[in-house]
Formats: C-alpha cells, structure tokens, sequence
C-alpha cells in the first residue's frame, strides 16, 4: 500500500504543479478517481517539473520490481507514458514513433495509399446515392442532408439514449453502475465535440462544445450516448469499484495508455452492443469517420516527417471533402504543437479499429470481453492477448 500511496502522491503533485502553470502547464488528472484514503487533495505541488522527474524515475525503479500489484505491466507502461509526456513539457522533442509507443504504448499506423483511395472510392459512391458530391460543396450538403443546428432537445435526446444503451450494458455486464453525470454546454476551440471529465467530489460532466469548427448531426445524441455515458461514464464506474485495478492507477490520465483503452472502447460500444447493425445514417457516419481518422493520421506522420504543413494541409482537405477545412487545419494545428494532442489524438483510428474486432468474436467471448476491459486497465498488448481469448487473470500477472 506504500508504493500505491506513492504513485497516487506523485500524479497529485504533478497535477498540482501543471495546474500552477497556467496556459503553460498540461492536463494531468482527467477523471481524478483515486481513493481519498490513498492520497490527500492537498498535498504540495512540485517545486518544478525537473523534481515531478527525479520522484517518478525512483517509483519506475520500484515498481520494475514491486510484487502484489494487481496489474504490473500496465503500471509500468502507465508511468512510462508520464515520463514522455513529463519530458515533453519539459521541451524534448522525441521521433514522433517513439514518443507515441513511450505514450500510447503502440506503434503509428502506416496506411497504403491504395488503400484509402479504395475506401474514398467506396464512400464517393455512397455519398452519391445520398446526392452528397464528393469534393467542393460536399461538406454543406452533408450538413443539409444530415447536420443539425438546433440544440435545444438535445439533452432530452442524449439522455433517453444514454439510458437505453446502458440498460444494455448491465444486461451484459451485470456489475456494471447506472452511471449519473451532468451536462454543460461550452465553447471552445478544441478538436473535440465533446469531453467528459470528473472526481470523487463533482461526479461526472459531459461538456458538449458549441464552437464553430465543431458539427452535429441528427445521430449525435445517439453516438455520444454511446461514446460519452455507455462508454467513459459506465467505464469510470466499473473501475471504482473494480478487485482487480491498482488504485494507484484511479487517477486517469489522457496522456498515457489507458487513453487508447478508453477511447477504444468507447467509440466501438455503440457497435458491440448492436452487433453492428447500425441506423443507415450512423454506419455512413462511421464509415467516414473510420476513414478520415486514418487520413489525418497519415498527414500527421508527413508533419512530423518535415513537410510543409500548408501543403499537406491542402491535400488532407481535399481527401477529406465532407470535413470543415477549419476542421482539419486545426487539428493538425494543435497535434504538431501540443505535447498531450500530439499522441493523445492520434490513438482514435487505431484503437477504434482493434476493438471493432471484438465483433468478430461469438457473443459469449464477445461479453466476457467487454466486461473485461471495463472492469479493468490494460496496455495495447494486454487488450491483444483478450481479444485472443487469454483469461483476464492470467494476462493481469504476467510480468510487463
């Protein structure tokens, strides 16, 4: 219980020590989970951030050798993640490659051209047959066919669906909490639709951002009911209650591996709990947003590389015609400049993809899975070895 009070201590006095910083600090604590028996609110901030450096190199070396930990490997890989991330605040500028596996925990998805042209050529003829063009214009007649402007149910419409799918994620997960949580529009500019955040004392808030460079459509409450309270809320909720989660690791954090698990299972659930049977509007939604992950992915491997970002800017744009260029411009913006974007928003399109697998797999494997990854934390190779069928158990104790 010592090394766990010493991790949950180290990431609130980090936490602190961003938060003293102002506009120059990061995002350390995302849902602040921890047990108040474990660590103080109030313990002092670092003095600077080369101090938060020397207190979590000497926790690595005790953890790479601790016993009882109820999941070492993913420790490791969590504090890992919070050494680069530490670094880059601290201005080094690791190869893209190897700040997202030191991160993130994975390598970056390298896409062939061919490939994506396949997909484009794919979702060309489907937008045609919903006289959508595919180039100039295509993105005001996705918004006249399918956008939504006006807001004013939309909480009802989040809520009643939220309910609905998190009935049946307790069906499948029976130890699964009815989460509570509140809405609260805002506006700012930020890649993100929307934001859910929370802690101990103020429950959870999805933020729903109302600025220009952000869309809805008519799904919208049905997908961010599935992605925001079926997925991160109901996730948040197992955690807390969960044996098999060290609650050192209760402080979540966007800027470590446990942001892929998340974001994973939080943009398939809507698949897994419908067998992929999807509304018509949905499944085209979620075919162009399958690829336009993949594509901006790509353009930001050609930043990282070097190449000018207009140009790479231009041609991600015309790739992507049913996209605000706004869209676009600025999230390869903040991903090229923001230490926490630079990985934290590219984990979206691959780990999408590994959970979708989950689909592939008979609906007993399938449920076992899903109660597995939500009452627990696990690394990339982790969530690998349970999609092959490993039990949970067995893949918790090995060493990292």
């Amino acid at each position: 219980m010592e090394l766990q009070q010493a991790v949950a201590t180290f990431t609130r006095r980090w936490h602190h020590l961003e938060k003293g910083l102002g506009p120059r600090g990061g995002l350390v604590i995302d849902f602040d989970l921890a047990p108040r028996t474990l660590v103080a609110l109030d313990v002092p901030a670092f003095d600077s951030r080369e101090q938060a450096l020397e207190t979590l190199a000497e926790l690595q070396a005790r953890v790479a050798v601790s016993a009882g930990l109820k999941n070492r490997a993913f420790l490791v890989r969590h504090l890992a993640g919070s050494e680069a991330y530490l670094r880059a605040l601290m201005g080094e500028r690791a190869p893209f490659d190897r700040y997202l596996r030191d991160t993130m925990g994975i390598a970056p998805a390298v896409h062939d051209p061919a490939e994506l042209a396949d997909r484009a050529a794919a979702l060309r003829e489907r937008a045609r047959a919903l006289d959508i063009p595919w180039g100039p214009g295509g993105e005001p007649a996705l918004q006249a066919r399918f956008g939504r402007a006006d807001l004013s149910t939309f909480e009802q419409e989040l809520r009643s669906h939220a309910a609905a799918l998190v009935a049946q994620v307790r069906a499948r997960v029976p130890v699964a909490p009815a989460p509570e949580y509140r809405i609260e529009v805002v506006q700012e500019d930020a890649y993100w639709t929307n934001w859910i955040d929370g802690s101990v004392e103020a429950g959870v808030t999805l933020k729903v951002n109302t600025h220009p460079r952000v869309s809805y459509f008519q799904s919208s409450p049905l997908q961010l009911a599935a992605h925001e309270i079926a997925g991160h809320a109901v996730h948040v909720g197992c955690l807390r209650g969960s044996p098999h989660v060290d609650p050192c690791t209760l402080s979540l954090t966007v800027h470590a591996c446990e942001a892929w698990q998340m974001e994973g299972l939080a943009q398939a659930m809507l698949h897994l709990l419908t067998d992929g049977d999807l509304p018509p509007e949905v499944a085209v939604l979620e075919a162009y947003r399958d690829y336009t992950g993949d594509v901006v992915n790509q353009a930001q491997l050609r930043v990282e590389a070097g190449e000018p970002i207009d140009r790479v800017c231009e041609q991600t744009i015309a790739l992507c015609p049913l996209t605000r260029p706004l869209t676009i411009r600025s999230g390869l913006r903040d991903r090229s400049r923001d230490p926490l974007h630079r990985a934290y928003i590219h984990v979206y399109a691959p780990s999408r993809k590994t959970f979708l697998r989950a689909l592939d797999l008979p609906r007993a494997a399938r449920d076992r899975f899903l109660a597995d990854v939500l009452t627990g934390l696990w690394t990339p190779g982790q969530v690998e070895r349970l999609l092959a069928g490993e039990a949970a158990e067995g893949v918790r104790l090995s060493p990292p």
